[in-house]
Parts: structure tokens; sequence; C-alpha cells
């Protein structure tokens, strides 16, 4: 029974504190679940986060979903898996719909628009700070490879990183066709 204590303790603080959506949630997904509770591997979180962005809908939901799977695996069955997974997810969404619910009773009050605007002036400049704090967690050697070790790989990776990131940000092309083009890569470069 602890395990999913712990998991409704994690998610509700992914949830209440991962404003700005799954992107700026990870840095505190890969805290939670790999630094904190050692879930997952960080090899395993890096896996996770490919297949999460690659599956519909959000990578929090996604995350908390799997993470909860298998958190539960070593102890639960099947249906102790399945129960880690809906609290997981659960007590993500419960933040999210209070905060909803918070906004949305600010923005109808016009005395309250002031202060909304004030904290939105204060919150938009964290959430890139999040995001980057998440692509730096993923800049890992298990998923680059080593300059002394592998020099091929890390450059390879290197190259691929920074083509998906030209490709996406400067030329707009679409995420899934950057993410066939990589793995098509890989497979020829590997």
């Amino acid at each position: 029974m602890p395990i999913y204590i712990l998991l409704i303790l994690s998610f509700l603080q992914i949830g209440l504190l991962g404003i700005g959506g799954s992107p700026s949630a990870q840095a505190l997904l890969e805290h939670e679940v790999v630094t904190l509770h050692h879930w997952l591997t960080p090899e395993q979180m890096a896996d996770l986060m490919v297949f999460c962005r690659m599956l519909p809908g959000g990578t929090g939901v996604n995350t908390a979903s799997l993470t909860g799977s298998v958190a539960a695996a070593s102890q639960f069955g099947f249906w102790g898996c399945a129960l880690a997974s809906i609290v997981s997810v659960t007590s993500l969404a419960i933040p999210a719909a209070l905060w909803t619910a918070v906004i949305a009773r600010f923005q109808k009050n016009r005395e309250s628009q002031s202060f909304l605007n004030c904290a939105m002036v204060v919150l938009r400049p964290l959430i890139p700070g999040l995001i980057a704090a998440a692509a730096i967690l993923l800049m890992r050697q298990d998923n680059f490879g080593s300059l002394d070790k592998t020099p091929w790989e890390f450059w390879m990776s290197t190259f691929l990183f920074l083509a998906t990131l030209i490709g996406v940000g400067y030329y707009r092309f679409n995420s899934l066709f950057i993410v066939l083009l990589c793995g098509l890569a890989g497979l020829i470069i590997y």
C-alpha cells in the first residue's frame, strides 16, 4: 500500500507545480520518478519520454500512467499495476482541475484581473527555464554517448539533435516527420 501513497503524493506535487504543461513538468517528473523514488532508471525515463511523445495525449498523463504501472509491477499483479496507473493519472489531473477552477474564478471577477495578469508576468519567464532544465536532463551519456568512449555515437547524436532542433524550430517541419527521419538515420548510421 505505501507505493500507492507515494504515487499519489508524487503526482499531486507534479500536477500542482508543473505549471506550463508537460514540457515544463519534465524536470520535476525526472526528479520524482528517477532520482527520488528510483521507480525508473535514467535510460528508462529517456525511453519513456520518447515513447510518450509519440502516443496521443499529454506526456505527463502518459508518463504518470506508465510510471504507476512500472512502480507497482514488482509488488502487485496486473490489477495492482492498473490501479497504480489510475491513481497516478488521477493524482496528476486533480491539481490541474483545481488550477483551472481557480483561474476561471479569477477571470470572471474584474477586480482580480490585475492579480492574474501579475501572476502570469511572473510565471511566463519560468516556463522556458523548466523546459531547458528538462532538455539538459536528457542530455546524458546514455542518450548521446561519450566523447571519450564512443565519439562516433556522440557526434552523430549531437548532429541528429541539432538537425531536429533546426528542422522543427526554424523550418517548422512536422514532429512526426522528424521522428521518422531520425529513425531512418539511426537505422542507416548505426
